[in-house]
């Protein structure tokens, strides 16, 4: 049922009072759009005014009941949207490229958003040394993850061998294994990347500089490149338990163990430490305390070390 237009004319305001004065009326206009509202009605040969909180209460249910009936609708909509995986394999284009999302608050809102339907699993890789971060972040986190896990939705997470002795990072992994989830230590990873269900997040790679904006990518086929990518890093990734065992006979520390595999690979210092995302002087500080703990003067003397070394064998 249509409902009426609520607000009253100054036309419509003078018919109601004549109405309830008892003096007659003629503007059959207003007086058809006060009994539509429920304000008057024909009694005999006259119109009667009706009390108007009545009229207001019976008028706020009628809105109330039609407003929880249009919720109800706009929730089934999203069973509508779920056809979107029978219709994008058979197109060329597969929906909305990307969205540009400038702060990290924003950024965090999506995911979330799309972790409501993330039956296809969350699938995350965090390829530099971790950084410190708030405690109530890492506990959210954590909290939403083992949500997930609890609603049968796969966990796996991609993270570099700095961060097995990492202690808030530890501390998050042990929730997500304990919740049934799984974590992989792997050497050279992609670039920081999110897969929520078919959403990707990626850093803004565009401009080149450190921030926290990056972009929400909603394209099927990129989604399902992406994807491939995670996998055939998940296939040759250590499991995180393994990682973790295999440190007791190190003499390296993992970030140290990064630092090299770097520096054999012909990378300078400073390249080494921008893909690890820490300062050329934490570099040197790491390797003058390896040369030390072996007894060796050079930097040349310690690869030749390394490319010999069981700590090699690492993660």
């Amino acid at each position: 049922m249509e409902m009426p237009d609520l607000k009253l004319t100054p036309e419509d305001e003078r018919v109601y009072r004549d109405i309830a004065e008892g003096r007659p009326v003629d503007a059959p206009d207003s007086v058809e759009r006060l009994a539509r509202l429920g304000l008057v009605r024909r009694l005999d040969d006259r119109w009667v005014a009706l009390d108007p909180r009545v009229a207001a209460r019976q008028l706020r249910t009628a809105h109330h009941g039609a407003l929880t009936r249009t919720l109800q609708r706009m929730s089934q909509i999203a069973g509508l949207e779920a056809l979107t995986r029978h219709y994008d394999p058979s197109r060329l284009y597969g929906g909305p490229a990307s969205e540009f999302v400038d702060s990290k608050q924003l950024m965090n809102d999506r995911i979330a958003d799309a972790l409501g339907d993330a039956g296809e699993g969350l699938l995350t890789v965090q390829p530099g040394v971790p950084s410190e971060r708030d405690p109530d972040v890492l506990r959210e986190s954590t909290r939403r993850t083992r949500a997930l896990l609890e609603r049968g939705v796969p966990v796996r997470s991609l993270y570099p061998a700095a961060a097995l002795t990492h202690g808030p990072t530890t501390e998050y992994v042990d929730g997500v294994l304990e919740g049934g989830g799984e974590v992989r230590v792997g050497r050279d990873l992609p670039p920081r990347m999110v897969l929520a269900g078919r959403h990707l997040f990626v850093d803004d790679h565009l401009r080149g500089i450190e921030s926290d904006a990056g972009w929400h990518i909603k394209d099927v086929a990129t989604s399902a490149f992406a994807r491939s990518v995670f996998d055939r890093y998940w296939v040759r990734a250590t499991p995180w338990q393994e990682a973790r065992a295999a440190l007791a006979d190190a003499v390296t520390t993992p970030r140290q163990r990064m630092i090299l595999r770097g520096l054999a690979e012909g990378d300078t210092q400073s390249a080494v430490a921008k893909d690890l995302g820490i300062s050329h002087r934490e570099v040197g500080r790491d390797l003058e305390a390896i040369r030390a703990g072996l007894g060796l003067r050079s930097t040349l003397q310690l690869m030749v070390w390394w490319a010999t070394s069981r700590d090699r064998d690492v993660p």
